[in-house]
């Protein structure tokens, strides 16, 4: 089987837009006191991220206002995402203030950040499934930063107490393993930004952190997934790719999202039946996953038409701009000697993005005997030009 970047393309869903970018910017106020355990940089990382959130509510009530007006309404769940991901700070300002009645220092953090309306028309123009995709890794982020806030009072709270050296010792374990955890999610973070700028350098800088948060925290299985995702569609080091997810399986056995990407790793290394495996998988996890349908249906295309067409169907019934679906019904129609459907199929897939698609279509025409048309379609094939 030929190898290609099997790339899920679900498509936009564009609403009516402004022409015009607009960027907004907010300013957010975050507090933070630190304990005898904590260090002054983990205590104003700490202070930063409850201003950025500050920032990020102000933010995303003109996130809803916004898109509503490009005939696109979002959820609560992914305004929040959305505004976490895209929220740019511009400048942060921070004021040491001791706290004697507390018996500590507490950090102030003024954060001046931006929002443009590209970015979020970026969003809107995602596919469905890549939207839940990110809203449920936003969500995810949130509850370990919660369960890390509860942690840490919960730690403050047993200092306060008069306690012996042993758990004194016992603490200060506890608070540098939490600080780690913390400052691993705070990397992740950093590095899912840089991405949004979009430059050759701002993804070398999205790996360096990504890296660094695992290296800070071994478990953090979303700067795996974030990782892999990169190394998957931009770098395509499909090797480096599979291990990362790999890894986040072993942490996050439940997201099918996570066998999905390592199925296209394994299927871009024509290591078929481990992908076959991890896209049925996924599928189990979620039953209306268009894309991983829309692989199997390529998978079966040449050795059970019958069953990829079973596939594309269910593929394109999520979502019809899957044009991995229609390809490999394409692809299978051909096999099975229906050249004019499986016409149709290629240049459906085709409409929708996939540049496999001229050499099927290209020998479709043959088939049927359109030679000046087979022969058009088999130079493009050579040189596809680019979509979008």
């Amino acid at each position: 089987m030929k190898k290609l970047l099997t790339a899920l393309i679900l498509g936009s869903l564009m609403g009516t837009s402004p022409v015009n970018a607009e960027v907004r910017n907010y300013d957010g106020v975050g507090e933070y006191i630190m304990s005898d355990f904590e260090t002054p940089d983990v205590a104003k990382q700490r202070a930063k991220l409850y201003a950025e959130r500050n920032a990020q509510e102000k933010a995303g009530v003109y996130i809803k206002s916004y898109s509503k007006s490009s005939n696109f309404e979002l959820v609560a769940d992914e305004i929040e995402t959305m505004t976490s991901g895209i929220l740019k700070v511009i400048s942060v300002d921070y004021k040491v203030i001791p706290m004697e009645e507390y018996g500590g220092i507490m950090y102030r953090a003024t954060v001046l950040a931006s929002i443009d309306t590209d970015n979020v028309d970026d969003w809107i123009s995602k596919g469905v499934s890549e939207r839940e995709s990110l809203v449920q890794k936003n969500l995810e982020l949130q509850r370990q930063l919660d369960e890390q806030q509860k942690l840490i009072e919960r730690l403050k709270a047993e200092a306060a107490d008069k306690k012996s050296p042993e758990a004194q010792e016992k603490l200060k374990v506890e608070f540098s393993e939490a600080d780690r955890v913390f400052m691993s999610n705070v990397k992740l973070e950093t590095g899912d930004r840089f991405v949004l700028l979009n430059t050759d350098e701002a993804y070398e800088r999205a790996v360096a952190c990504w890296t660094e948060a695992i290296e800070l925290n071994p478990n953090n299985a979303l700067a795996y997934e974030s990782r892999g995702y990169y190394f998957l569609y931009y770098t395509r080091d499909y090797p480096a790719s599979l291990s990362d997810y790999t890894r986040a399986i072993e942490l996050r056995p439940s997201v099918a999202d996570n066998y999905f990407y390592r199925g296209l790793c394994y299927l871009n290394q024509d290591d078929i039946e481990p992908a076959r495996l991890d896209f049925e998988h996924a599928l189990m996890l979620s039953p209306g996953m268009s894309g991983a349908y829309g692989e199997l249906a390529y998978i079966y295309a040449t050795k059970d038409p019958l069953k990829a067409i079973e596939y594309a169907d269910r593929a394109i019934e999520y979502n019809e701009r899957n044009w991995r679906a229609w390809y490999g019904r394409g692809l299978a129609l051909y096999t099975m000697h229906n050249y004019e459907e499986a016409l149709a199929n290629a240049q459906e897939a085709l409409n929708w993005g996939c540049s496999d698609a001229y050499q099927l279509i290209g020998d479709c025409y043959g088939m049927l005997g359109n030679r000046a048309e087979a022969e058009k379609y088999w130079e493009l094939a050579k040189d596809p030009p680019a979509f979008g």
